[in-house]
């Protein structure tokens, strides 16, 4: 979804949705109730063999739900992905219907270990497990409608109090930085003072 001029930040383009849609007040991707991670997750290969390397502290953050057999926590078959930095992703298995790195409280053991050895909090996690629900596809950041109308954490309107770009500052930042998502702001704070400004001319109209 796109107007006639996109905004692009970096090599990615911004999808319009993300500052004509968004969270009515009290709702945000903050109140994650994890169903999103129940399938499993792909991970580019880099990713993959990062985890592994620190499997010894991701094990101690694990519940009897989960294995601590590293050998189970991916799939055995790579696959071509050109979203991914690599080129290359891996799924994560499914263990008692749920990712195999997620733990009996919906939480990511990859998280929790990166916070109990005072890493960022995302920094053994996967890029599109930060992201959702937004997605990266062929350069392209938009929402990803997945669960949207079924999850409160990733259900979005056209009537809103906070835009999706907004609600996933965060999220946005770890993609584009700091100065990319500032550039980006403006260029939403614009659009979104426009489309205010054109409505009022055509209701006075």
């Amino acid at each position: 979804m796109f107007d006639k001029d996109p905004i692009h930040i970096k090599q990615y383009t911004i999808s319009s949705e993300l500052y004509q849609k968004g969270y009515r007040t009290g709702q945000s991707p903050c109140a994650c109730t994890s169903v999103c991670c129940q399938n499993g997750v792909y991970a580019d290969i880099k990713e993959r063999d990062l985890i592994l390397a620190n499997k010894d502290i991701i094990k101690k953050c694990m519940d009897e739900t989960q294995s601590t057999d590293e050998n189970r926590w991916f799939e055995q078959h790579e696959q071509e992905d050109t979203d991914f930095v690599s080129g290359r992703s891996v799924g994560t298995e499914v263990i008692n219907g749920k990712c195999a790195l997620l733990d009996k409280a919906g939480r990511c053991s990859l998280q929790v270990a990166a916070v109990q050895q005072g890493l960022h909090r995302w920094a053994l996690k996967p890029v599109f497990c930060v992201l959702f629900p937004l997605e990266i596809s062929n350069n392209v950041i938009a929402f990803d409608d997945l669960l949207d109308q079924e999850q409160q954490c990733c259900t979005v309107s056209n009537i809103f109090d906070v835009p999706i770009y907004e609600a996933c500052k965060d999220e946005l930042i770890h993609i584009i930085g700091e100065d990319g998502y500032a550039d980006l702001d403006r260029q939403c704070k614009d659009r979104i003072m426009e489309s205010s400004r054109r409505l009022q001319e055509n209701n006075v109209a």
